[in-house]
């Protein structure tokens, strides 16, 4: 069967997202499906409301600023490895050959499958998404024909105004099935009619440990020669001091391998890896501190030790992504406070048992047969 997958694919700092694109992708193929990613690069704000939004003088010392401190951090980046995201994507990832700049592209000229899966990551953010994107993402485009499915989808939030609401119900209403990543979207598909939803594991999940591993065994990655905490951040907001990681870590006589996405900036030291180094990263760390679900998720996988830094003001909404994968495997919160103790926190025979039994009912491949 031939699938058409539209996700998250671009980024080139944040690996949680390519990460999870690699195993949907992987986990259909693996079947024999015929599954490719549709690259869809999302239109752009138009430079009038640019225009518009440079008026407020708030937000132009704001794009000012960061403007600022991207021209630092590239300078910086310039000096430290390449990420190399669009090796790993050509290697590991089929992509459709045309790439789709615009929601009327799709729509002219649909990508050609028996179905199109949407998800995981945060597609169905609202935040993330103007009138155009969200017809892409919920699949309004191509023939009728064509099965829609989402899987693991993530609104991102834990709830929705109503406007979006009447936006995506006439589109959800043409998918043959739904699930969402967090257990919060159930209840916001009950408001748009989607009664039968279900919480399914993000596909990430949906492999153990040395699969993985296959990813940077036979690469060249560097190899911290002291014991060490993996610290990984996105640019998140949070009301956290990073000096306290690197204050405890000397109490424990660890070094902290620093890794961020392109938006974090500080003053710390920090290192710019692939995506093999990553993982690399994680599975051989004494401990994990992040701010990222993906890296939460692989912590999981790799059995350690780990805590999560909580989101704060706007987007304390996204905490509800761990509050599902704590709830999902019957622990206790991660979350880190000014309180490290949670770190020696430790339930992996329960997890590991956890993560066979989603393996072994997810219902995915059934539903395709539909």
């Amino acid at each position: 069967m031939k699938i058409g997958i539209m996700t998250f694919w671009w980024s080139e700092d944040n690996y949680g997202q390519i990460l999870q694109c690699y195993a949907l992708q992987k986990y259909l193929r693996d079947a024999g499906h015929d599954a490719y990613l549709i690259r869809y690069a999302s239109e752009k704000t138009p430079l009038r409301m640019k225009l518009l939004k440079a008026c407020n003088p708030v937000k132009l010392f704001r794009f000012i600023q960061h403007k600022l401190k991207k021209r630092i951090h590239n300078k910086l980046k310039e000096l430290n490895k390449d990420r190399q995201f669009a090796e790993f994507r050509n290697k590991y990832i089929k992509q459709s050959e045309k790439i789709y700049y615009s929601y009327n592209e799709l729509n002219e000229n649909p990508p050609d499958a028996d179905v199109y899966i949407v998800g995981s990551d945060q597609v169905w953010n609202p935040a993330f998404l103007n009138k155009a994107r969200t017809r892409a993402y919920f699949l309004g485009f191509g023939k009728t024909s064509v099965k829609r499915i989402s899987y693991a989808a993530s609104f991102g939030k834990d709830k929705l105004k109503d406007g979006f609401i009447t936006e995506i119900v006439p589109l959800l209403n043409k998918f043959l099935y739904v699930s969402v990543r967090e257990k919060s979207g159930l209840a916001i598909c009950r408001q748009c009619g989607i009664n039968n939803a279900e919480w399914v594991p993000d596909p990430t999940m949906l492999f153990d440990g040395n699969t993985y591993r296959s990813l940077y065994q036979n690469e060249p990655v560097k190899r911290p020669k002291k014991p060490y905490c993996f610290l990984y951040m996105l640019g998140n907001r949070h009301d956290f001091s990073i000096q306290m990681v690197y204050d405890w870590a000397n109490e424990k006589n660890i070094d902290v391998v620093y890794v961020t996405g392109n938006a974090k900036y500080d003053s710390y030291e920090k290192v710019y890896t692939t995506i093999p180094e990553w993982v690399y990263l994680i599975d051989n760390a004494d401990y994990v501190i992040t701010n990222s679900f993906h890296c939460s998720v692989f912590s999981l996988l790799f059995k350690k030790r780990f805590g999560v830094i909580p989101s704060k003001g706007e987007l304390r909404g996204m905490n509800d992504r761990f509050i599902s994968l704590f709830e999902m495997f019957e622990i206790e919160e991660r979350f880190i406070d000014n309180d490290f103790n949670v770190l020696e926190k430790n339930h992996q025979d329960l997890v590991q048992n956890s993560f066979a039994e989603m393996r072994n009912s997810c219902k995915l491949l059934n539903i395709l047969k539909r």
